[in-house]
């Protein structure tokens, strides 16, 4: 029996077909790769958000009433210092001294106590410290880079009437930190964190002793 091969319209339709095929998986390939490397994108930086706040909970959480000195020997007159352009930030930059830092049994040379500090530098939000609280071994803190793209940091201050306060000009601590954060084309993000101050400056307990007098 004689068989009958394929006509060239059936090839060139054939052809048509799988070339429709192909781009048409490509298509769903590139879209699927693009879709996976955007969600990939957002959960990076949804980390990095989780990040940054939750170091800033634990430094805010934990700030002390410990007076700094500068490399000359001047002791620092707030507890907490904090402001446009602070520790070179483009924006608002903030510096304070922290509890906690875990040293198991004084095992390392240095106390439980750490200055720490956040600012933005080339857009990039970092968070500074430096193993000793003063700073009279002339040593650069340390730097933690921990969020890019960061177009706007701004520090407000609860006080003790409850008013936040945009400046923090007085040698106590506030009863809250408001943190103000924005990256390049993203909405701002504000976060309060409890510290532990009273707003207000404290006057020291009195020293002077009540005595009575018996007469019997």
């Amino acid at each position: 029996m004689k068989q009958r091969g394929f006509t060239l319209l059936e090839v060139m339709v054939a052809l048509g077909i799988l070339a429709f095929v192909i781009i048409a998986t490509h298509q769903i390939l590139d879209s699927t790769t693009k879709a996976k490397d955007a969600s990939d994108e957002t959960i990076a930086e949804l980390n990095a958000l989780q990040t940054t706040f939750r170091l800033m909970d634990q430094d805010f959480s934990q700030m002390t009433k410990r007076a700094v000195r500068n490399e000359s020997g001047d002791v620092q007159e707030q507890y907490l210092l904090a402001g446009r352009y602070v520790l070179e930030s483009q924006y608002d930059g903030i510096a304070f001294v922290r509890d906690g830092w875990i040293n198991p049994i004084n095992l390392l040379p240095r106390s439980e106590l750490q200055a720490v500090g956040y600012r933005v530098l080339d857009d990039n939000l970092e968070r500074v410290y430096r193993v000793y609280v003063d700073q009279l071994d002339n040593m650069e803190p340390r730097v933690q880079r921990i969020l890019e793209n960061v177009e706007e940091l701004k520090f407000e201050f609860l006080d003790d009437k409850n008013a936040w306060q945009e400046q923090w000009e007085i040698k106590a601590l506030p009863k809250a930190v408001a943190v103000t954060l924005q990256q390049i084309e993203a909405e701002p993000i504000r976060r309060v964190f409890l510290v532990p101050g009273q707003g207000k400056v404290v006057a020291p307990p009195s020293t002077t002793q009540s005595t009575s007098v018996d007469n019997g």
